[in-house]
């Protein structure tokens, strides 16, 4: 598929035509890290215009829909173009998910764009990996060569040796589309780094969906565990405008947090908790909401597949006075906010992400926090905990154009994942454990002959870091290795061959996030402006590679361009390709948002052919097409045929037989029902010098997308360890002290590698305090970068940019953060998935400090 770059002139409003300052970015940046978002979208970001504004109504200005990719949020957003060049991003207002609002990393969009660091032309390395040393190739050699090696692959009767390593990957139908024509079931993504454990956690408890969307606009009350979504979670806008609106209307927000994020500023109420008790502060809530009656025993009886009084003798054992024990938050404080909570009900919801789910426990706790908005009846209910099945668009209404190819039928150790009960045990949904792979091709478990890695910069990104970067650079484990993107990275700088990738501002997608009001949307993302230099995206790589490997995968994109494709894929959309294109955006207005669908009532219809058993009143209708397994439709209550849950018993799974025989098959024992296990390593009276290093992102940043942007990192660009007061004159350390952290694997033996050995040193400076627990140390990882030019690594990389001459830029000059402190806390992390589902447990490595 080549690619026609042409952007529409669009009905739009006229563009104003003055284009963003670094000034008025800076000063985004700044109200990001406290008011978060824009109510009044495209005015919020303004700011006061520059002194000599291009006159209004400038005839060649024009706006072109599209949508961000700077984080997983994928807000809809609008490109101000003149003569060709971007001037400036703003929200675009018919997006539903975002509303016309856009965030720091959003605006800051150009400066990713017209990166003077940036990878423009295919490269070739030239001496050994790792060395710096590339020569430009054209576009026809790098093909040639790298259809030549992965056709030599496939025709070997071994496609799985070809392995693809995604990052956030937002191009899903092509990707999946090549992949699956090539045969290879070797497609690695960063699932487990990211949320696994959490959607695991959820799709245990209601199956329809591992993303919970709580109705926080019309809410009451919400209780937050350890989710930070005023500045870096994964539906931020979306959630934060709604949040925002709902605290004006007077609903609570109490936050369980280790570290006084803006998120905890935010907060009514903010508890600073140790690492890793999240869950059992929800389940000594639920013992109270239990004890005192104070539950909506009628709903849990009708819709649990777990009686109420089983649950509550179950949840005996996790006192208030426990929880304090173990967390820190005061037993009369747990019992008065779960009594608060109760009495919102429906109105009220939790909300939590990696605070809850990245630990040793995670799946756990967020087993437990979800059954808290089981037991007060709110799931579903305006106000309450919600969810919709669609993460992204509705693939019924927008199926993949035909002809699409099956899935392969080779296996992958690697991407199985079968030593861990949950990673894949959900049908159609990838919870791979990312954190191994690496380690896998180590130890030889799996043989790779190619790998391509793509938006991805494990080499510097992953937990044990160092071994990545081990792995990469031995020619022997990895015999050749395609990079494809924007920027040079820890990881392109250990590939054979560098692929210049297009920005999000460069290239098309069909994209949409799981809907925050309750209705799918399906959204485009669309050139802003043409390609700079020679890079390409996938759309246009993957065809041209399969046609060039042959043996039948050209059959697989009979299109003439990306263009073509878009336009049969918009086919059932009204107005189709052109009104996409024109704004941006579509969804059926006539949906009504997705409150309480198990109480949908099945038809004569769907009851026909069907069949009930008595004992349960799961109506079953035809046969899984694989297993051969009967399929349930539906559950009769109290003589009502209706939808229920999508669970195997159609209920909410406050205790579940799956995951039991999930972990027998792997010599595992999973729980039930929700459970508090305390972290081994955390166990026990810890000397003073020993802390619990925690991570967390910097609110314009995020991973390595951000870090190359001049103007984000003029916001932010150092990373000083936080280290509370008390904890830091105990050891006779000082503010802006230089110390050493060094960092161990656990000693657990349910975690690879878990012999409790020293894993790596940093050595940083501390910013002291009172904003985290005493038991914590708090880097965040968005640093650390040793490549990628001057801007990404503060100065350190000042050579000459692969591919170009020279690299000219005025800014360079006014870099004043040259040189600050920038380390990278990824260097410290040990392999550590959760023994049930996988998700690292980026919280919970132990480290001694002492100052340098």
């Amino acid at each position: 598929m080549t690619t026609d770059t042409e952007t529409p002139d669009t009905a739009t409003p006229p563009d104003d035509g003055w284009e963003l300052s670094r000034r008025d970015l800076l000063r985004l940046g700044a109200a990001a890290g406290t008011a978060i978002i824009g109510l009044g979208a495209i005015e919020f970001i303004r700011g006061p215009k520059p002194a000599a504004p291009v006159p209004k109504h400038e005839p060649k200005a024009r706006q072109v829909a599209s949508m961000c990719q700077m984080c997983t949020t994928a807000c809809g957003i609008i490109g101000h173009v003149r003569d060709g060049r971007l001037l400036k991003i703003t929200g675009n207002p018919h997006d539903p998910n975002s509303q016309g609002s856009v965030c720091a990393k959003g605006v800051a969009g150009p400066s990713v764009l017209y990166d003077p660091f940036r990878i423009l032309y295919p490269l070739k390395r030239v001496g050994e990996r790792g060395s710096g040393r590339w020569k430009r190739i054209t576009w026809e050699q790098a093909y040639s060569e790298i259809a030549g090696h992965l056709k030599k692959i496939r025709e070997s009767g071994k496609p799985e040796e070809f392995a693809f390593q995604q990052g956030r990957n937002r191009s899903t139908d092509i990707i999946s589309r090549f992949l699956n024509a090539y045969g290879t079931p070797s497609a690695f993504n960063h699932r487990a780094l990211c949320s696994l454990n959490r959607r695991a956690a959820i799709l245990t408890t209601i199956g329809e969906s591992d993303w919970d969307l709580g109705d926080f606009e019309h809410t009451k009350y919400v209780l937050n565990f350890g989710c930070n979504w005023a500045e870096a979670h994964q539906g931020h806008i979306p959630v934060a405008i709604r949040m925002m609106r709902a605290r004006q209307k007077g609903a609570k927000l109490v936050t369980f947090e280790t570290r006084l994020s803006n998120t905890a500023a935010l907060s009514d109420e903010w508890f600073c908790v140790k690492p890793g008790t999240d869950g059992l502060i929800a389940l000594a809530m639920a013992n109270v909401i239990c004890r005192e009656q104070l539950w909506d025993k009628e709903w849990l009886d009708t819709w649990s597949n777990h009686p109420a009084d089983k649950i509550a003798k179950h949840l005996a054992q996790y006192t208030p006075e426990y929880a304090e024990r173990e967390s820190g938050v005061p037993a009369a404080t747990i019992e008065r906010i779960a009594r608060e909570f109760a009495a919102a009900a429906p109105r009220c919801t939790t909300i939590c992400n990696r605070g809850s789910q990245s630990h040793r426990n995670g799946y756990y706790n967020d087993r437990a926090i979800t059954m808290l908005n089981a037991l007060v009846g709110n799931m579903g209910k305006v106000g309450g905990w919600c969810w919709h099945p669609q993460s992204a668009w509705d693939k019924k209404l927008l199926p993949e154009p035909g002809p699409v190819p099956d899935k392969p039928t080779a296996r992958s150790i690697i991407a199985e994942a079968k030593d861990w009960p949950l990673a894949n045990a959900f049908p159609d949904k990838k919870m791979k454990v990312a954190q191994v792979i690496y380690l896998w091709i180590k130890e030889g478990r799996q043989k790779i002959s190619a790998l391509m890695t793509y938006n991805a910069d494990t080499a510097w990104s992953w937990p044990e870091a160092q071994l990545v970067r081990g792995v990469l650079k031995d020619e022997k484990l990895i015999p050749f290795h395609v990079c494809i993107d924007v920027m040079y990275s820890e990881t392109s700088h250990l590939a054979d061959i560098l692929l210049p990738w297009a920005t999000y501002l460069e290239r098309w997608d069909i994209d949409s996030r799981p809907p925050q009001g309750l209705v799918d949307y399906v959204g485009l993302r669309q050139p802003v402006v043409p390609p700079q230099g020679e890079s390409k995206d996938i759309r246009e790589i993957f065809p041209e590679l399969a046609r060039r490997i042959g043996g039948g995968m050209d059959k697989y994109f009979p299109w003439a361009t990306t263009e073509d494709y878009l336009a049969e894929y918009f086919k059932p959309i009204p107005g189709g390709f052109a009104r996409m294109r024109a704004q941006g955006v579509w969804y059926d207005r006539t949906k009504k948002p997705h409150y309480e669908p198990h109480l949908n009532v099945l038809t004569t219809q769907d009851l026909k052919g069907s069949r009930e058993d008595p004992k349960t009143g799961i109506i079953y209708k035809g046969a899984d097409q694989k297993t051969g397994d009967p399929l349930a439709i539906g559950i009769r209550i109290d003589g009502v045929a209706m939808r229920g849950f999508l669970t195997p018993s159609r209920k909410v799974e406050i205790y579940s037989s799956f995951i039991v025989e999930s972990g027998r098959k792997v010599d595992r024992d999973v729980q039930p029902l929700p459970v508090y296990e305390p972290i081994p390593s955390h166990q026990g009276d810890f000397p003073p010098h020993q802390l619990i290093m925690t991570s967390y992102k910097i609110n314009v940043h995020n991973a390595h997308r951000t870090m190359q942007s001049k103007w984000l990192q003029e916001i932010s660009h150092t990373n000083p360890a936080l280290l509370n007061r008390a904890t830091a004159t105990k050891l006779g350390i000082g503010d802006g002290d230089w110390i050493e952290v060094t960092s161990f694997r656990p000693n657990d033996k349910l975690v690879p590698g878990g012999d409790g050995s020293k894993m790596g040193t940093l050595r940083t400076r501390v910013r002291l305090t009172e904003g985290v627990h005493p038991l914590v140390i708090a880097i965040a990882h968005n640093a650390g970068r040793s490549v990628g030019g001057a801007y990404a690594t503060n100065g350190k990389d000042t050579t000459t940019n692969p591919g170009h001459a020279t690299v000219a830029d005025a800014d360079l000059d006014r870099m004043w953060w040259d040189g600050s402190l920038s380390v990278p806390q990824n260097d410290l992390l040990p392999i550590y998935p959760d023994p049930v589902a996988g998700g690292q447990a980026y919280h919970d490595t132990v480290v001694q400090i002492r100052k340098a």
